[in-house]
């Protein structure tokens, strides 16, 4: 039984009921009753005797006959009814076989006494060759029962030789039920044809199809996918009901079977019935299911196609992209960094909650309404760029300059990827932001600190080696002076020499100062007490057209610093906003105790948790752009004219602070002014390290002998002379390791030790620390251009040595070997 095609079964049945001819066996009597065979047609065929059509006269015969007489008298009659087709003539077996071998025909009549053969044999020939033809019987005389044998063999009609008129009723009649059994024959294999086909389609479908009797109230058919989703054979399911393989209530709280019913109703109303539903396969697992009825056309019952479709697969994965949905969403909404997608023409489609706190705007309806390029990028030719790339290598990176809502400018690193926009069905970008400013900033101020010790490294080193020239001029200038009347051109010429080479040597300080490598005498200070005394000395350098403001903050906090070097600060700081305000203006000098946070400290990565008190001096000048600033604290940078400055002022500043342990911070505004912030550190403790006192010595001679370590060739030979002339006796070694073997053959004879820090070979240092252990109690004065680091300085300031910076004068050498050695003695034993 097809599931599509019932009812065209029943009507197709129909018609070949109507179109069957009739078989049944003519009725007893005598010959006039059985030819009354052919008269059983006469009257709707005598229009056709009347008026013969054009297919008549092409019938093609082929006669079965031994008798002349007999086929001429056919041959007669059948062209007086129209078929005016010579017929074929065969009185043998052998000629039957080879006229019908050779030509075709559309009807056989045939004598049915022949000789050595009948009418029937005819007819098992003609079988035997395949003729599909109707064969007809000519006879005299035959009986009732010969002529139902004939006919129930398949004999088509049979004539009576004396009723030959009647010939071409037979023919036409014959030819008329081959042509209903061909149709029927074809009809039927249509039918076959086609219930395969749909049954084929049926059993192949991927969905389950179920038929429902409404009446009988059970399934009358099913596909092989019905069987495999109920888990129940087709005997099985032809017992069954939908709500029988349902739950009982669905998952939405309806009866199965009232729902069924009303489905089934609007179905056999003519309405459309597509659904879903739970049904319960044999082992009780619930499937999800999607449903389409119709009815099947059917005269007699009431049928409802179903098909159902299995889409557990599809819930599952309904479930799992909303679930992977949720997820997405949830990681784009808490994303720490922005993520935004955006049509390729700068339309945004969908913002998260960082992008909008980045860029300031209230909420992300606020920032959807607005136009990407024309709102967010300051550079709106940096988004045709990044385009671009994203275009051609399917994925772009790019740092570009965006505004806040409040008009602030951050950059931003833009990663992003080509993607697709469901609901438009259009191309998009989906992009990732980071705000880089910080980060940016603070690699330039890394990069700043990188250039800036570079800078220190080669000031330092120029600092060291011009120092010890220096220091042998000035010496040798002052050697002169003494040995030189004060009338004397020599005289005035040797303090001109001097002059200079102090000049020289302020110069050099400046640079070891910005190396960070000048020798401190920190101590612990009030720093609101030498701004009071400092910027009292200042009213005369700035200038009545400036006004000097103080905002010192009480209780402030004490700090470790030379008080000389940060005077040093403050006077630089003030002159370069007095130079910043060639009209006058308001120099304002701040305290206040303050800390750094982790906060603080992460976006200045020099800087470390802990108190500190800060100093700002700001002005109201002209103010620096971001290149002047770049460049601010570098040695000889300066934006006065020529002769105006060295350019080391600002430099210097910077190098004392940082070698205090602070932290110099800068802001500036063209035209607004400038703001300088020094961070220093919170003393820990109050304990000072001071040098011997040398009050009430006199810079005098002596006899001592003295240990003099220095590998630069003027200094070495001017302090020889020096000491020399004093009266001292002076042992010279030129490298560390020269100073130790002297040493240990001169141990007992030497009284004092003066050690340049910085020696081949061996350090002075350490070339202390080896004579202390053989000589403790031996007076040692370092002399040094500056200190390398904290532990050079510290280890010299904690050993309670005295040391004396190059270049230094003759007297101030002499002043300080007295004190040492007088100190010396005057320490009790230990």
């Amino acid at each position: 039984m097809s599931l599509l095609s019932n009812n065209e079964t029943e009507r197709l049945g129909a018609t070949l009921t109507q179109q069957e001819p009739d078989r049944s066996p003519p009725p007893p009597g005598d010959a006039n009753t059985v030819s009354s065979r052919s008269e059983q047609a006469a009257a709707p065929a005598a229009a056709d005797s009347q008026s013969v059509s054009r297919s008549d006269a092409q019938v093609r015969v082929l006669m079965v006959e031994h008798n002349p007489d007999d086929v001429a008298l056919s041959v007669r009659a059948l062209k007086a009814a129209g078929f005016t087709n010579k017929p074929a003539i065969a009185a043998t077996k052998e000629e039957f076989v080879r006229i019908a071998t050779r030509e075709e025909f559309d009807v056989i009549l045939a004598d049915y006494n022949l000789p050595n053969w009948n009418g029937l044999d005819v007819l098992a020939l003609a079988r035997k060759l395949r003729m599909p033809i109707p064969v007809i019987l000519l006879s005299g005389t035959i009986g009732e029962e010969l002529a139902v044998e004939c006919i129930k063999k398949g004999i088509s009609d049979y004539v009576l030789k004396h009723q030959l008129q009647r010939l071409s009723i037979a023919i036409r009649r014959a030819l008329e039920d081959r042509r209903m059994r061909e149709d029927r024959t074809r009809a039927e294999e249509t039918l076959r044809e086609r219930e395969d086909h749909y049954r084929t389609l049926v059993e192949n479908a991927p969905e389950a199809i179920v038929v429902f009797d409404v009446d009988k109230g059970v399934f009358v058919d099913g596909n092989h996918c019905a069987e495999e989703l109920f888990g129940i054979s087709r005997s099985g399911l032809f017992t069954r009901a939908p709500w029988d393989v349902s739950p009982a209530i669905q998952p939405d709280g309806r009866s199965s079977a009232e729902e069924v019913r009303k489905q089934i109703d609007n179905t056999l109303r003519g309405e459309v019935s597509n659904f879903e539903w739970v049904f319960r396969n044999s082992d009780g697992k619930e499937i999800p299911c999607e449903v389409s009825l119709c009815v099947l056309p059917s005269g007699r019952r009431r049928l409802v196609r179903g098909s159902i479709v299995d889409i557990g697969e599809r819930k599952r994965a309904e479930i799992a992209l909303r679930e992977s949905e949720a997820r997405y969403r949830t990681l784009f909404e808490s994303a720490t960094f922005g993520l935004y997608r955006v049509t390729l023409d700068g339309k945004l489609l969908d913002v998260n909650p960082a992008i909008v706190a980045m860029l300031g705007y209230d909420s992300a309806e606020d920032l959807l309404a607005i136009n990407l390029s024309d709102e967010l990028y300051v550079h709106p030719s940096d988004r045709l760029r990044l385009l671009e790339q994203l275009r051609r290598e399917a994925f772009g990176d790019a740092i570009v300059e965006w505004k806040r809502k409040d008009g602030k400018r951050i950059s931003v690193r833009l990663v992003g990827h080509p993607g697709n926009d469901p609901k438009r069905g259009a191309d998009c970008l989906e992009v990732m932001v980071e705000d880089v400013t910080e980060h940016l900033a603070l690699e330039k101020k890394l990069h700043q600190a990188q250039k800036f010790e570079a800078f220190g490294q080669l000031a330092g080193g120029i600092a060291h080696d011009f120092n010890n020239m220096i220091g042998a001029i000035l010496g040798w200038a002052e050697l002169g002076l003494d040995e030189t009347s004060a009338d004397a051109v020599l005289h005035k010429r040797f303090e001109k020499i001097r002059l200079q080479a102090e000049r020289a040597a302020a110069l050099t300080r400046q640079l070891l100062a910005f190396a960070r490598r000048q020798t401190l005498e920190p101590r612990h200070v009030d720093l609101n007490q030498i701004l009071e005394e400092t910027l009292s000395l200042l009213d005369n350098v700035i200038g009545s057209n400036i006004e000097m403001k103080m905002d010192l903050a009480p209780g402030l906090a004490m700090v470790r610093a030379d008080p000389t070097q940060i005077e040093q600060v403050v006077m630089n700081l003030c002159v370069n906003a007095r130079d910043a305000m060639p009209d006058g203006g308001l120099i304002t000098v701040r305290t206040r105790n303050t800390e750094f946070d982790e906060e603080f400290c992460r976006k200045n990565p020099q800087a470390r948790p802990g108190r500190q008190v800060l100093l700002s001096v700001s002005d109201t000048g002209v103010g620096m752009d971001a290149t002047t600033l770049d460049r601010v604290f570098e040695p000889f940078f300066t934006t006065k004219g020529p002769s105006k400055g060295t350019g080391l002022g600002l430099a210097t500043a910077y190098g004392i602070v940082k070698q205090h342990g602070g932290l110099v911070l800068v802001d500036s505004e063209v035209g607004k002014g400038t703001t300088f912030r020094i961070f220093l550190p919170v003393s820990r403790d109050s304990s000072v390290h001071s040098n011997p006192s040398s009050a009430g010595i006199a810079a005098s001679g002596g006899t001592e002998t003295i240990l003099v370590v220095e590998d630069h060739e003027g200094l070495r030979d001017l302090a020889r002379e020096t000491l020399a002339h004093l009266g001292y006796n002076v042992v010279v070694a030129t490298d560390g390791e020269e100073a130790l073997e002297l040493f240990r053959k001169n141990a007992g004879k030497i009284d004092l030790a003066l050690l340049d820090v910085m020696l081949p070979r061996l350090s002075g240092v350490d070339v202390y620390d080896r004579i202390r252990a053989v000589k403790p109690r031996l007076p040692v004065i370092f002399a040094t251009g500056y200190t390398t680091a904290g532990t050079l300085a510290s280890r010299l300031e904690s050993s309670g040595c005295l040391v004396i910076l190059k270049p230094y004068s003759r007297g101030e050498l002499a002043k300080r070997i007295r004190e040492t050695l007088e100190a010396s003695r005057a320490a009790p034993e230990s």
